[in-house]
């Protein structure tokens, strides 16, 4: 087995890039060669606190450093051309989530991804929490009989302060959409992986009631019709006063999962009550919603099959993206 180190470099020095940062430098088998931002201080102090060269133009920065990897920690507009570029070069991909702002972006990425034979994966690290592992694992196992129906809240607050810090998750054009893209698509995903069925058909609404400037929605609510016969639920809203711990809830012949945050509590209708076990990992600087499960991810990516019980590839992400895209025109039909 070689050596080598894998070379990665790292797009966008914002706030999502110190989970990407601080995981890849826990891994013995990366080097961090490179980061980039326009914004060169922050480019800058990422480069120093890693030891590492930094850019403000990625182009130049794929050209002369030739990693092996990139992430890419970009707004969702940017998603798409600079994975696609990477991997036109021969470069991997690790790209935050979504894939893209749009399904088309997104299709684009996947196609190019199979035709270079590059990897592309996409950072959705819920499914690496401890609840969310058990719950799969339990669910695969039987042990709850079949899945009825999976339930999926998320309530949290988003001022006009929030997208002054970001104005390009105000428009539709550069974020693909408010709070179903940029907050709710982990627990989408979660309902989605849970209920382990194509999606047939779904009713939402998606619409804007907060005193938000943004142009993209703030609340949705729908229901998921699963090709298995499983119903999903949803309801999205960043009008709440607070950030409550995201809900996810599966509802079994033999008894249910509720998901609270990162852990889960799985009680069977015999009584028997089943907990995961809270991570130890501390938090480095970032939101404690994000969990602290990118070091998970990101190990995964690097170290491919020491996470059996998670399927977090490309064509997962993929049919995320596919429903969040029938979420918004099954709104569209009902105005």
């Amino acid at each position: 087995m070689s050596n080598t180190l894998t070379r990665v470099a790292v797009v966008g020095c914002g706030v999502i890039s110190k989970n990407h940062l601080y995981a890849l430098n826990k891994l013995t088998t990366v080097q961090i060669v490179a980061v980039c931002d326009i914004v060169e201080q922050k480019a800058k102090d990422a480069a120093d606190a890693y030891g590492c060269r930094y850019y403000t133009d990625y182009h130049e920065m794929f050209v002369k450093e030739k990693p092996d990897v990139v992430h890419i920690c970009l707004p969702h507009y940017l998603h798409a051309p600079v994975a696609i570029e990477a991997m036109e070069m021969g470069i991997d991909v690790l790209c935050e989530k979504p894939m893209h702002k749009d399904l088309e972006g997104a299709r684009r990425m996947k196609e190019v991804s199979l035709r270079t034979g590059r990897r592309l994966g996409v950072i959705f690290q819920n499914r690496y929490n401890s609840g969310c592992r058990l719950a799969k694992k339990v669910l695969v196992s039987g042990e709850l009989g079949k899945v009825k129906g999976v339930c999926g809240t998320v309530m949290w607050n988003r001022d006009d302060r929030y997208y002054a810090s970001g104005p390009w998750r105000a428009s539709y054009e550069t974020a693909g959409g408010g709070v179903i893209i940029n907050q709710a698509i982990h627990t989408l995903d979660l309902v989605r992986w849970f209920a382990d069925s194509d999606v047939e058909d779904v009713h939402a609404t998606v619409s804007h009631h907060g005193e938000t400037h943004a142009e993209v929605e703030d609340t949705a609510e729908g229901v998921i019709y699963f090709k298995n016969g499983i119903k999903g639920l949803f309801f999205f809203s960043i009008n709440n006063v607070c950030d409550e711990q995201v809900q996810v809830s599966v509802y079994c012949e033999k008894g249910k999962i509720q998901i609270t945050g990162t852990e889960a509590v799985i009680t069977l209708n015999n009584g028997e009550v089943l907990e995961s076990t809270p991570s130890h990992e501390t938090f480095y600087g970032a939101k404690s919603i994000y969990g602290v499960s990118h070091v998970r991810q990101i190990a995964h990516f690097y170290r491919p099959g020491n996470e059996a019980e998670t399927t977090m590839t490309m064509e997962e992400a993929l049919k995320t993206q596919e429903l969040i895209d029938m979420i918004f025109k099954s709104s569209a039909k009902s105005d």
